[in-house]
């Protein structure tokens, strides 16, 4: 599983968003999906961590980011949970306010899932063998 990296909660309208914060965005949507999964089953998920300066993201991109990230939620939606955009069409303009909703619903849902995945307790067997003495 991949390792949560830190988000950024403090966009501003001065701020650029670049391929780095798109791959942290998707990066911790897999690591959330990782811990959603040990309370429900769910559908296969596409993430793409994978972005260079040679990529350009296309409407169909952020469509399958919000809709991953909302069918995440499904089981909890958190309180201050901000709802998921997922009609992005071309040209659409991408905001500061996008940039803040994609990582704040994420962080919301580590929070939660983190501390509860940690309360679940994990029972292993031991096997014993009868062994001449």
């Amino acid at each position: 599983m991949a390792n949560w990296i830190e988000p950024k909660l403090e966009w501003t309208g001065t701020d650029y968003y670049n391929f780095e914060d798109l791959n942290r965005v998707e990066n911790n949507t897999e690591v959330v999906a990782g811990l959603v999964e040990y309370f429900i089953e769910l559908p296969p998920l596409e993430f793409v961590t994978d972005r260079d300066m040679k990529r350009i993201e296309f409407a169909d991109s952020l469509n399958r980011i919000e809709i991953n990230q909302d069918v995440l939620r499904q089981r909890f939606t958190p309180v201050g949970w901000l709802i998921n955009k997922t009609d992005w069409e071309a040209n659409a303009p991408f905001s500061f306010s996008d940039a803040m909703r994609l990582e704040h619903n994420l962080n919301l849902l580590y929070q939660h899932y983190k501390g509860n995945a940690e309360a679940v307790p994990i029972c292993g067997a031991f096997i014993c063998g009868e062994e001449v003495i």
